[in-house]
C-alpha cells in the first residue's frame, strides 16, 4: 500500500514538472541569432546636425520629429533627437581619415562611388573653380574624418554607437579633437612621467553652434574634453568602449557603414590595413 502511495505520488510530481514552464536563461543566450551577422550586414548611426532641409524638420516628411529644430543633433538609425546647445558626451573609439569621391550632385548616385583611404589620390586632383579637388574624370575628392563614438548618457553610462563624420569646413575641427585626444596625459602608476591614455578612455562633449561667412550660415560641431575614464570606477564602461574598438579595427568598415548624409557605400579603392 505504502509503495503504491509513493508511486502515485512520484506520477504526480511528473505530471506537475510536465506542465511547468520551461526556464529561459536570456542572459545565457546572449547573441544567438546573430551568429553569421558580420560587420558588412550593419549600420552604424550617423550623428548629423540638423539644417534647413533636413527631412527631420519638414512637417510633410515621414521622418518628421516634432521639436525638432535646426543646430540639433539627430541619429537617423535610433531616431535620437539632442540638442545642439546642450550637446552629448561621447567616447571618441577610433579615427580612419578616408578620401570620398563624388559625382557632382545633378550626376550622383546619392553616395560616394568610392572610397580611398590613400591619400595619394589627391596626387591627381586638380583645385576647380568651385574649391574642390577634381579628379581627372570630373569626380571631386572629399577629405573626411570618421570618428567612430561610444555615446553616453547624462549619467555618463554607454548608450549607443555611432559615427561622426567631419569634412569640408568641419575637417579643422577634426584635427583639433585628434590634437586634444593625442595631448592628453596621465600620471603613470610607477609615479615616474606621464602616458598618452587610449582615445576610448576619454569623454569628450560634442555640442553645436551658429557659424557664418560671407555667403552662408550653418551650424558647426562643437568639441569639448570633459574627462578621462577611471580602470576602476569606469571598469564596465571602459570593456564597452575597448570592445567597440577592437570591433571597428577588425572589422571591414567601410562595407557597412554609411558616410556622410548620402546612402551606403559599396566599395573601397586603394585601401589600407587599419
Amino acid at each position: 500500500m505504502q509503495q503504491a502511495t509513493k508511486t502515485s505520488q512520484a506520477k504526480e510530481m511528473q505530471k506537475k514538472e510536465a506542465q511547468m514552464p520551461v526556464q529561459i536563461d536570456l542572459e545565457a543566450a546572449e547573441g544567438q541569432g546573430m551568429e553569421f551577422v558580420t560587420a558588412r550586414d550593419q549600420k552604424l548611426p550617423i550623428l548629423k546636425i540638423l539644417h534647413a532641409s533636413s527631412p527631420v524638420l519638414d512637417e510633410g516628411d515621414t521622418k518628421y520629429i516634432e521639436g525638432a529644430k535646426q543646430g540639433d543633433i539627430y541619429s537617423e538609425a535610433s531616431g535620437s533627437i539632442w540638442k545642439g546647445k546642450d550637446g552629448i558626451y561621447v567616447v571618441p573609439c577610433l579615427f580612419i581619415n578616408t578620401f570620398n569621391e563624388w559625382k557632382d550632385r545633378g550626376d550622383s548616385l546619392g553616395r560616394p562611388v568610392a572610397i580611398h583611404t590613400d591619400p595619394a589620390v589627391l596626387n591627381d586632383a586638380k583645385r576647380g573653380d568651385d574649391n574642390k579637388d577634381r579628379l581627372p574624370n570630373g569626380n571631386y575628392i572629399e577629405d573626411t574624418g570618421n570618428h567612430f563614438v561610444y555615446i553616453l548618457d547624462k549619467d555618463f553610462k554607454g548608450s549607443e554607437q555611432a559615427l561622426v563624420t567631419m569634412k569640408s569646413t568641419e575637417k579643422k575641427k577634426s584635427k583639433t579633437w585628434l590634437s586634444m585626444i593625442n595631448l592628453r596625459k596621465k600620471p603613470k602608476k610607477s609615479g615616474t612621467g606621464f602616458f598618452n591614455p587610449p582615445s576610448w578612455a576619454q569623454v569628450y562633449k560634442l555640442s553645436t553652434r551658429k557659424e557664418s561667412n560671407s555667403q552662408y550660415s550653418w551650424y558647426g560641431w562643437v568639441v569639448e574634453f570633459v574627462k578621462n575614464l577611471d580602470e576602476s570606477a569606469d571598469l564596465k564602461l571602459l570593456q564597452s568602449t575597448n570592445s567597440f574598438y577592437q570591433s571597428a579595427m577588425k572589422s571591414d568598415i567601410f562595407g557597412k557603414f554609411e558616410l556622410a548624409d548620402e546612402g551606403n557605400v559599396k566599395k573601397i579603392v586603394n585601401s589600407t590595413p587599419f
